[in-house]
């Protein structure tokens, strides 16, 4: 096992390979841009007024809820109604937009969370609501829904004017009153409560609730991962919106709490740091990486407005590195690549870092200074250049993946390897179509959806670490050699050497004890593909053509049926991508199969102009060496391969 791999651009990267507890039973976070489609979009960092009070000496025992007396009929207590109202809106922020007609529909009694259609919520439009339907067996759908988001189209409704203003507050108010009563504390969203707490100033039935939820959050902090970074931001924004005072002198509290666990966030704890030293959420997907650097961002921002202490400085050094990992982990195409539970989906643009340049797909800002990026968190991410606005898409560009176990939002996917070349797609992770926990979500989260090695007819460990043992970076090849138990315990290697000059990949995997071992290349939904032969499948789209082909190895004789093709296939489920929420499209799935108490598969992967000769065999070249000789076109390009898995 290598200590630490240098790669292009200088530094050197630590490596791990600690396994990690399996994460816990997940509730959706609506996320913009990235994981789970949300009902409303993200708020923007609110800026507090400037005398809120500072810290000083405040504790933080004592976080029950402090409210006024059933029936009283004042705001927020010991502050006036003018600054009580002021402080609302301070602690809403930016109100949504929502979509046109909205406030009409839900005054209809009906609803629409995106992307599912809508549904009767309110039938006797009296606000009376049943706040447990589930008509879509979806739990982001629920989610949405309980959070109560979407009542603020009716309180911007009112804020607005016009005729029906009154009619939007009522009908608000009976909902809110419903919605109170109708769910636990622990489901309340103190933001549905603060903003639309502007449409009832100085009235204590809603006033006398938002402490509730808050010191909910306060109390049960989520953890080390975006749900707990959310409660924080919450915590922060009322914090510092509400008077010092208010409340027996709660929002002190929340905002001392909410700096204190973005701390802990960093520090040890069973999903590691929420972001490690070299700028990597703990979350395994790339969509989420991309949503809570949205969020590091808006808490860096939020302490400042509240005059609050920043983060340490080694913590904000991390939340730095950000954006450099999310370039990298930019295709060509714009999008970011699809690990974990990712949407296909553009990354944040942030100015004058190296995001801008990836984000706008080369036609603003500089480009990063290094094209491989070998992440100790399990990523490994390269590309063939930058290029520029004119040549950004044709980059060739791909992903491996190692590390911990899966936890959080990560999926099985170790080893996997996703592909870009040629201006397109072509080898692809399976993807994220949201959370309804049924046969295809298994599906998604299982190695069998990554272009991975597996055994079929052996128990699969997703709590198992991979470990990356070797790694070469070179200006136009790279090589890397990883090794895991993930299957029954027993050995599963895998080398995989990357060439831009000109594109190709070398994969050479090896395994024990399966009886069946099987390599998955899933591929692109636009790609057609066929088998040649018992070794070899081409896939074809516009302009390309793509050749996945086995190489015997001396004494090898590849079987019958070895090479085949699935496509949309539900029983197992195989041969699927998903790129948005509930969004299946059927997606040809290479598949290599040998059997045996042991299997060495070596293949290579040659996309080209369609037309062009690939040719490829392997000749014993001395003691534990094979010679691979790989003709493209008219050019022969010559590995060598070692039986314990090296490539140069």
């Amino acid at each position: 096992m290598v200590a630490a791999v240098a790669w292009a651009g200088g530094g050197v990267v630590p490596l791990t390979g600690v396994a990690v507890p399996a994460r816990p039973a997940d509730r959706t976070a609506g996320t913009a841009g990235s994981a789970a489609t949300s009902a409303v979009p993200a708020r923007h960092v609110t800026a507090f007024a400037p005398a809120i009070g500072a810290l000083g000496g405040a504790q933080l025992a004592g976080t029950a809820g402090v409210g006024l007396a059933a029936g009283a009929s004042r705001g927020v207590p010991g502050v006036p109604r003018s600054v009580a109202a002021g402080a609302d809106a301070r602690a809403c922020g930016a109100m949504p937009a929502f979509p046109a007609g909205t406030a009409a529909e839900i005054m209809a009694g009906r609803l629409t969370i995106a992307p599912f259609k809508a549904v009767t919520i309110d039938p006797g439009r009296d606000g009376q609501i049943d706040w447990y339907i589930d008509p879509y067996d979806d739990p982001t759908w629920v989610l949405d829904f309980q959070t109560g988001a979407w009542i603020e189209a009716l309180i911007e409704g009112y804020l607005a004017g016009g005729p029906h203003a009154s009619a939007y507050r009522s009908r608000a108010e009976a909902i809110l009153k419903s919605w109170l009563a109708g769910l636990p504390v622990s489901s309340q969203n103190p933001e549905t409560l603060m903003c639309s707490a502007q449409a009832f100033p100085g009235q204590a039935w809603i006033h006398d609730a938002i402490p509730g939820p808050l010191d909910y959050y306060a109390a049960h902090w989520e953890g080390a991962y975006n749900h707990g970074l959310s409660q924080d931001l919450e915590l922060l924004r009322a914090g510092c919106a509400y008077p010092a005072g208010a409340w027996g002198g709660q929002p002190l509290v929340w905002r001392r709490t909410a700096r204190q666990q973005m701390i802990e966030s960093f520090e040890p704890n069973q999903y590691g740091p929420a972001v490690d030293a070299q700028g990597v959420t703990n979350e395994q997907a790339t969509g989420y990486a991309n949503f809570t650097f949205g969020l590091w961002t808006e808490a860096e921002a939020s302490l400042a407005a509240c005059h609050l202490p920043p983060l340490p400085a080694a913590d904000r050094n991390a939340i730095a590195k950000m954006p450099l990992f999310l370039a990298l982990a930019t295709q060509p195409d714009g999008t970011l690549v699809q690990i974990g539970d990712t949407y296909a989906v553009a990354p944040r643009n942030r100015a004058g870092t190296p995001l801008q340049f990836a984000a706008t797909r080369g036609t603003a800002g500089k480009a990063p200074g290094q094209r491989v990026g070998v992440y100790a968190a399990g990523y490994i991410f390269g590309r063939s250049g930058w290029g520029t606005g004119a040549t950004f898409g044709a980059m060739s560009f791909y992903s491996l993946r190692f590390g911990p176990g899966t936890q959080i939002h990560g999926h099985a996917d170790h080893m996997g390897i996703t592909y870009y070349a040629r201006g397109r797609e072509l080898i692809v992770d399976s993807g994220h179509d949201g959370y309804e926990q049924d046969g295809y979500r298994a599906y998604l989260l299982s190695p069998e959806a990554a272009s991975t090695l597996v055994m079929p007819d052996v128990p699969f460990d997703p709590s198992a670490a991979t470990t990356l043992v070797r790694a070469r970076v070179r200006a136009t090849a790279q090589f890397y050699e990883f090794t895991d138990s993930a299957f029954g315990g027993d050995v599963r290697d895998r080398s995989v050497y990357v060439s831009q000059a000109p594109d190709f990949v070398v994969v050479f995997d090896r395994a024990f004890g399966g009886g069946v071992y099987q390599q998955l290349w899933h591929l692109d939904p636009a790609l057609t593909a066929r088998t040649s032969g018992r070794s070899q499948a081409v896939a074809t789209a516009s302009g390309t053509e793509l050749v996945i082909a086995q190489v015997a190895l001396p004494g090898q004789v590849i079987p019958a049926g070895s090479t085949r093709v699935v496509r949309g296939q539900t029983d197992p489920y195989q041969g699927w991508v998903s790129r948005d929420q509930n969004q299946r499209t059927p997606a040809p799935v290479v598949t290599m199969t040998r059997y045996g108490a042991s299997a060495a598969i070596l293949t290579v992967i040659v996309p080209a102009a369609p037309g062009t000769r690939v040719a490829a065999s392997a000749v014993s070249h001395g003691a534990g060496w094979y010679q691979l000789r790989l003709t493209i076109g008219s050019a022969v390009h010559t590995l060598l391969v070692s039986a314990g898995g090296a490539i140069t």
